[in-house]
Parts: C-alpha cells; structure tokens; sequence
C-alpha cells in the first residue's frame, strides 16, 4: 500500500498531537496523539484515555496544537463511555472524547477546522480480513519533542503500514504487524488507523497500545466508537451537555 501525498495531508488535518499545560505561565509536557471527528455536526478529538490517566493529567490541561496556529483546540467537555457488560470491558473503555468548540476556534484562529466525517467514511473493522493491509498514523514521543532550554516542540508525524493479523485480546480489539520500528511507540495511543477501500481512505479505529520492537499494535474498533456515539443522545443542532454519556452494552 503506497502513502502517498493524499495520505500525509490527510494525517496533518485530522491526526494531532496531545500534550499538558497547567496554565499560561508553565511549560507544556506528556505525550499522545488524537483524530478529529466530525459526528452529526459536532467536532470531538478522540485519544485514549489512558494516555491522561497513565500521566496523572487533568483533562482540562489538554492541550491540542494546529498546524499554522498558536491557538489550542478550545475543549468544551470531555466524556469516557462506560460499558457494563461487554466482555472486554476495560480495554473497550479506553477511550476519551473532547467535544471541540470549532466556531470559538475559528473565532481566534481564523482557521476552518477540518474534521473526519465518520458516518460517510469509516469502516467496520469486524469486516476485515487478515493479511488486509492497513494505516497507522500518530506522534511517538522522541528525545527532541521538547527543548526545554530553547523552548521549542518538534512533533514528529509518524505513518506507517501494516498487516492485520489475530487478535489475542478479544472482541472488538484488533491487531496490526508491521516490521520493528526506529520510533518508540510511546505517545502512539490515540492515533488512528485506516483502510483503503476502492481508493478511498477509511477510519477503523483507535490505538491503545503497541510495541515498536515487535511492529505491533492493538486498536479498537470502529463498531464500538460508532456505537458510543449513536447511544449517546447526540443531535444535530442541539447542544451537548455532560449527563448523556453513558453508554451500555
């Protein structure tokens, strides 16, 4: 499968890296990667949440960089799913969803902020098939993401391919194989990984965890995201509030 131009500008709209920042006066830190969706009008950025809860961070601290922007992505609330009968429950937990002010961010950017429409181009990653070839794009933290002397980030966009192979972890967890990576996969969870169906580029899911020695990585399912988002009350043109999510299953 070729990453080709399309695909890198595609990871530089919608994929976007996630550090912490207690306020104006301190310095960012921590490490994440988080995609930009777009459900029934309202934008959210998906990570997993263990990538706050492992760092003992405080959601409010997020912080969510644009290309060509000082601005931070302006986060209305955040909400975690609660399922209380799946069978791999924590793993298909492991997610966290910022609801995104788009217009306020427009409002002091004057940037249109793009965001994946996951109703027209997503895919059931419980269609695949294994040996089907697959996309995964984030920002692994490296030794150089922070200066701290010179106060300077490097992001470092990394995208690469691999196999989809069987899952140990159970249902709705998949598993994708690539050769070993340079890259330590630290600050890997949160990306998303996609599938090229007829040429077109779709979302299958989210990364909670990996290996860049052995290439792998585990991801949750798209099925699971969507279903997150159809239990959850959301409407066009209504507004969000907090009390609507709690998701069963």
């Amino acid at each position: 499968m070729n990453i080709n131009q399309k695909t890198l500008k595609i990871a530089e709209k919608y994929v976007r890296p996630i550090c912490f920042c207690e306020n104006k006066d301190s310095w960012v830190w921590g490490r994440g990667s988080s995609f930009l969706i777009n459900y029934l009008g309202h934008v959210f950025a998906i990570t997993a949440k263990h990538v706050i809860e492992n760092q003992n961070a405080n959601p409010l601290h997020t912080n969510i960089s644009m290309q060509n922007t000082n601005v931070m992505l302006p986060i209305k609330l955040s909400f975690t799913p609660t399922f209380t009968k799946h069978e791999n429950k924590s793993d298909v937990e492991d997610l966290l969803f910022f609801n995104i002010d788009d217009q306020l961010f427009l409002q002091k950017s004057d940037i249109n902020l793009c965001s994946w429409d996951v109703l027209n181009n997503s895919y059931l990653a419980s269609k695949l098939s294994i040996g089907d070839e697959l996309i995964v794009t984030g920002f692994p933290h490296t030794p150089t993401t922070y200066d701290y002397d010179k106060k300077i980030i490097t992001n470092t966009l990394l995208i690469r391919t691999a196999s989809l192979i069987k899952s140990e972890l159970g249902c709705n967890i998949y598993t994708m194989k690539g050769t070993s990576s340079e890259f330590n996969f630290d600050g890997m969870s949160g990306s998303p990984v996609f599938c090229q169906k007829d040429g077109a580029l779709l979302f299958l899911g989210i990364v909670i965890r990996g290996s860049s020695k052995s290439g792998i990585l585990h991801f949750i399912g798209f099925e699971v995201i969507i279903s997150i988002l159809e239990k959850s009350g959301i409407q066009q043109n209504k507004p969000i509030i907090s009390s609507m999510f709690i998701t069963k299953s």
